[in-house]
């Protein structure tokens, strides 16, 4: 059976130096303690600046509020060196020209 209650300040300490190395689910289990009760640890380090996620999509380091998202440093960082596709043969494929360029 889980434990309940707000995290002891040694789950605490072992959250916030796992979260980088860890998913949560496997901290949870160390724990014995609720996905969901790590996972809200975890998002609180991250948000005051304790802790840097993992690097990983753009998408994992928005971010995130009720209704907002805002693009980070790191998400800005990690979409700049993704490669990127110009021009894909389904587009290419879309273009009708009507008149020659002579």
């Amino acid at each position: 059976m889980t434990k309940k209650g707000p995290l002891g300040k040694a789950e605490t300490f072992y959250v916030k130096e796992h979260c980088s190395k860890q998913s949560a689910e496997e901290i949870a289990k160390d724990l014995d303690r609720p996905i969901v009760t790590v996972k809200n640890a975890i998002e609180k380090f991250t948000m005051s600046g304790d802790v840097t996620p993992k690097a990983g999509t753009a998408g994992s380091q928005m971010a995130r509020r009720d209704g907002v998202t805002i693009m980070t440093e790191n998400a800005s960082a990690i979409s700049d060196e993704s490669p990127r596709k110009i021009g894909s043969k389904r587009s290419e494929d879309c273009i009708a020209r009507i008149k020659q360029d002579d």
